[in-house]
């Protein structure tokens, strides 16, 4: 896994619908959270269940556990399951991130379909990271280098939002002000997203290429994939608090493999779904 903006922005919706204190400074989207209560530390603990391809480019899918945790310091350093970050800049809206974690590998053992094709072994994931507030819709850039595994270079771009329900009611204003004194500013918020994924030949070649020592070995035919735009993704979700500490997540994903990936013989299906539910506790 990597540590990405999106990522970043995901775990913070989470801790937005359970109204913790990180929200209204570091991820705060159109005024929806709670004021910092001025504290160093914030905790936030989770879990949940995932759908998903058993492999980018599957047409079969597997559900498995989603344990979480994250630590904040000062609303600037993080520490949880995807590695350890740090905001450069912590403006009001523009931030840039710098973060180290593990991950980005791929089993041959994950499905049957990649049998023959090898293990891509994970390894350190170097990471730079910007958002910036347009409000209410966050933007996101991010640059993940691979430095063992695949080798490779992927690039995201992203625009994501949250949108308290009572605004779609037209009980509350953007901002998350109550027009009604009868509605809680935090309660159900609608979350939406699209983003695309750019990754270089290095990345490319070694999820979605085939060599020729792998196409005899799993009777795939050999395939080279270069650089390009590999997906495009659409998300919508919900956060929903239930009580002072604990909330409710839930993402549903389409992704879309685009041009070298989309074409490569280790891709069953170009599209696919994916969706997560989550319960967390913050503190």
């Amino acid at each position: 896994m990597t540590f990405s903006s999106r990522a970043r922005l995901r775990v913070a919706i989470t801790v937005a619908a359970i109204a913790g204190p990180l929200t209204a400074h570091a991820q705060d989207i159109g005024g929806y959270g709670d004021e910092d209560d001025g504290g160093d530390w914030d905790f936030f603990i989770g879990a949940g269940v995932g759908y998903a391809p058993e492999y980018e480019g599957s047409d079969r899918y597997k559900t498995e556990a989603l344990p979480g945790f994250q630590i904040v310091y000062r609303n600037r350093f993080l520490v949880g399951p995807q590695g350890l970050g740090v905001f450069v800049v912590d403006e009001e809206r523009f931030r840039l991130s710098a973060a180290v974690g593990y991950g980005g590998g791929r089993k041959e053992s994950d499905s049957t379909y990649l049998y023959g094709l090898g293990d891509i072994d994970d390894g350190a994931v170097l990471s730079l990271g910007t958002q910036y507030d347009l409000g209410g819709v966050v933007a996101t850039a991010d640059v993940q280098k691979f430095l063992s595994g695949s080798e490779g270079t992927l690039v995201s771009f992203g625009l994501q939002s949250e949108v308290p329900f009572g605004v779609v009611r037209g009980l509350l204003l953007p901002t998350g002000t109550n027009i009604s004194d009868t509605v809680d500013e935090r309660g159900l918020a609608l979350i939406g997203g699209i983003s695309a994924d750019w990754a270089d030949g290095n990345y490319n070649q070694s999820f979605f290429g085939v060599t020729p020592t792998q196409s005899a070995r799993s009777g795939l035919h050999t395939y080279s994939a270069g650089s390009g735009f590999k997906s495009v993704n659409v998300e919508f979700g919900f956060a929903k608090p239930l009580g002072k500490n604990w909330g409710l997540t839930g993402i549903a994903t389409y992704s879309k493999l685009l041009g070298d990936a989309a074409d490569s013989p280790v891709v069953k299906s170009d599209d696919s779904l994916s969706a997560q539910l989550f319960v967390g506790f913050n503190f």
